[in-house]
């Protein structure tokens, strides 16, 4: 049983707030946008600083100061609603006639109950569970079939999404330590502003020391989750799933799924990032660091 803590965690958020997506109006969207966990995915973003910020104090990063301007950023700039409205919009402008909407919306419906089932499994260290799932996925007629599909999915490059926020956070964590924090008080806004597009990009092609979780093991550990998940979907379930994602319909949606995830992505890091460092620069006003006062 290697599934990470963090994804069954996630998993645990993801099942406990299906009921509640909302945004896409055709049946196939909304299908999509649940087995995704796109609504989850972005509700989850403002909540990641405290766990950030713990895996930052696990590493000596000092956290008390800049941890509540850090939430307050992000919660700000996370409006999942909106986020939400714009990916439903690009996911209905993509594809069409990829899969019949009845059987999707079925699948959609398993997809959520393996979700449950699996980190039931997991809260329970249900051995016996465990074992029917890794029997199935080593099945040389069942798992290449199942690995494949998880390939096809949104998931692990929506896991990455996560992690690059996640990161941002971090790095916004430790510039509160850095030799040049005390700078940050007499920057201006604007120029504040103008260069947070570069940090994120910077951050997206970074590839080494990635803090606190690397893209490429997000990539893995979402991967995983989906595995044991579609393994305890019925063979119906998962052809009608391997039919849509194999589709041109079905990878267009995906696709404009993905993309228009890491532009609102890209755009709430940006707003999060631009808030805390004037937030920061502020605090730095009346709370100067050691170094500005000598």
């Amino acid at each position: 049983m290697r599934w990470p803590l963090a994804a069954v965690a996630l998993a645990g958020v993801m099942v406990a707030s299906a009921a509640a997506m909302v945004g896409a109006s055709d049946s196939t969207d909304r299908s999509l946008l649940q087995i995704e966990a796109v609504s989850s995915r972005l509700s989850a973003a403002p909540a990641a600083v405290e766990s950030v910020a713990k895996a930052a104090t696990d590493r000596s990063v000092p956290t008390s100061d800049a941890q509540p301007l850090l939430e307050t950023a992000a919660r700000s700039s996370f409006n999942v609603d909106g986020m939400l409205a714009e990916i439903s919009k690009a996911v209905a402008a993509a594809g069409s006639d990829a899969v019949d909407p009845k059987a999707f919306a079925k699948a959609a419906a398993a997809w959520q109950e393996g979700q449950a089932k699996v980190a039931r499994m997991y809260q329970a260290q249900d051995q016996v569970a465990a074992k029917e799932i890794e029997t199935r996925l080593a099945d040389p007629d069942k798992g290449p079939g199942i690995k494949a599909l998880a390939d096809l999915m949104a998931g692990p490059d929506l896991a990455v999404e996560s992690a690059v926020t996640s990161q941002l956070m971090y790095l916004s964590l430790e510039a509160v330590s850095s030799a040049d924090a005390g700078k940050l008080a007499s920057v201006s806004r604007d120029k504040l502003q103008s260069e947070m597009k570069g940090v994120i990009a910077s951050q997206r092609a970074r590839s080494e020391n990635e803090k606190p979780l690397p893209k490429d093991i997000a990539r893995a550990d979402e991967k995983m989750r989906l595995t044991f998940v579609l393994a305890t979907l019925s063979q119906e379930d998962l052809s009608v799933l391997t039919d849509f994602y194999r589709s041109a319909g079905g990878k267009a949606k995906r696709d404009a799924l993905v993309d228009s995830y890491r532009r609102v992505s890209d755009q709430a890091n940006g707003e999060m990032l631009g808030r805390y460092f004037q937030a920061l620069a502020d605090y730095l006003k009346t709370h100067p660091r050691p170094q500005q006062q000598q």
